[in-house]
């Protein structure tokens, strides 16, 4: 603990502005997390995806929630037929993920306060990264799981894919140039609405939403302001974060963080949009306009 206490992230973000990040070495750093690798300047190693130490936990991430599906499919929503078993089969996996994946989120930014929001670029331990290859693995999983319902191709599940592409995409990035660990747990902070998200979709499939009326309604009321600041809260940060540090950093992370951020922004706007309606607006008013009836389908 001594060597960490011989530097600090002012002398070395000084250090990096005078171009003497030579000066920042192992000796100097001891167990600071931080690696003076200058990556952030270079585009990233995606294939390192693929070393042991990063392709083995996701593998085993990826097969957890096979497995869970597995469990679930053979023991929860019995009763259910067809698509709508489907959906509220997947959906209590995705919960069972929001869940994990919203709590890390949350206790990284209580515990990690200054990882996450002042040096979200630098910040680097090793243990970091098994949080996002979790949600990779995850992301994996749903993917194959949506893809191989035959009755689900639909403009909602192309969505569904290319966002978990780019999520994904966006990971690799950050676990393999060793940089923005800290930005994408930031990132996972959404999933603590998500949380809310499925859980107000279970109950309207399950028809719970009736019998536990005021249940149902908390959950309407928390999944809206958890939106608006897990999603667009973030997002928001997240888009004037890159734009503050755009001359830190390599052109294509400058050029990835604006056009993740704006596509998911617009993403998350169309969904906000259609949970408003459909849970505030008269009934008749929704179904019209509110795509969000997929899951009445009966087949």
């Amino acid at each position: 603990m001594e060597e960490s206490k011989r530097i600090t992230w002012n002398e070395i973000e000084n250090k990096i502005l005078k171009n003497q990040s030579e000066l920042l070495t192992k000796e100097l750093l001891g167990n600071f997390p931080y690696e003076n690798t200058g990556n952030e300047l270079r585009i990233p190693p995606w294939y390192n995806i693929f070393q042991l130490n990063n392709l083995i936990p996701l593998i085993a991430f990826f097969l957890v929630f096979r497995f869970i599906s597995a469990k679930v499919k053979k023991h929860l929503w019995k009763d259910s037929v067809g698509f709508r078993q489907y959906r509220l089969q997947n959906l209590t996996v995705s919960l069972i993920h929001s869940i994990i994946s919203g709590i890390l989120a949350i206790h990284f930014a209580y515990f990690y306060t200054e990882a996450m929001f002042q040096q979200p670029m630098h910040w680097y331990q090793p243990w970091i990264k098994y949080g996002i290859l979790f949600s990779m693995g995850y992301f994996f999983h749903d993917m194959r799981n949506t893809l191989q319902y035959k009755n689900e191709f639909s403009w909602f599940n192309i969505a569904l894919v290319l966002h978990h592409i780019g999520s994904i995409f966006a990971f690799v990035t950050a676990i393999t140039s060793r940089k923005f660990v800290p930005f994408a747990y930031c990132a996972l902070i959404m999933e603590a609405n998500s949380i809310f998200l499925h859980g107000r979709t279970l109950m309207q499939l399950s028809n719970t939403s009736t019998n536990y009326y005021t249940i149902y309604k908390f959950i309407q009321i928390i999944n809206v302001i958890t939106f608006v600041g897990c999603r667009f809260g973030i997002q928001t940060w997240q888009m004037y974060w890159v734009f503050t540090h755009r001359f830190s950093m390599h052109p294509f992370f400058v050029a990835f963080g604006y056009c993740g951020c704006i596509i998911f922004f617009v993403i998350n706007g169309f969904i906000f949009k259609k949970i408003l309606i459909a849970d505030f607006m008269p009934a008749n008013y929704s179904r019209k306009n509110a795509a969000v009836y997929r899951d009445e389908r009966k087949d």
